[in-house]
């Protein structure tokens, strides 16, 4: 039974830093989320062994992907977006159509 025990606390402290990696990425700590993100990561890496019956798989395979997920939205949010600088430019005038020259011919042809 203590093997649950300590799955359960383990899993909690999963949830726990998860939770927290999430308030500092929305604050743009990326330090400390990063730093959290590793704890939280060396803690799922003894959480797998603990591993019993079904539902523990499905709670492992869970948090591995909330785990990554929240590393992409660091990863992302770590990255500065460039900032372009769009320069004005000179439009020419160009005539839509050019004027006609000759005037059009038009030709009527009747019914016999």
């Amino acid at each position: 039974m203590s093997n649950i025990a300590e799955f359960i606390e383990t899993r909690k402290n999963i949830e726990t830093l998860a939770a927290q990696i999430a308030v500092y990425i929305k604050q743009n700590e990326m330090q400390d989320s990063r730093k959290h993100l590793d704890e939280a990561n060396r803690q799922l890496e003894l959480l797998k062994p603990m591993v019993d019956n079904d539902v523990q798989i499905i709670v492992v395979g869970r948090l591995t992907r909330h785990l990554a997920d929240l590393g992409n939205k660091i990863a992302k949010t770590g990255t500065k977006p460039l900032i372009v600088k769009k320069t004005a430019v000179k439009k020419t005038k160009m005539p839509f159509k050019q004027e006609m020259k000759e005037e059009p011919v038009i030709k009527v042809y009747g019914r016999s």
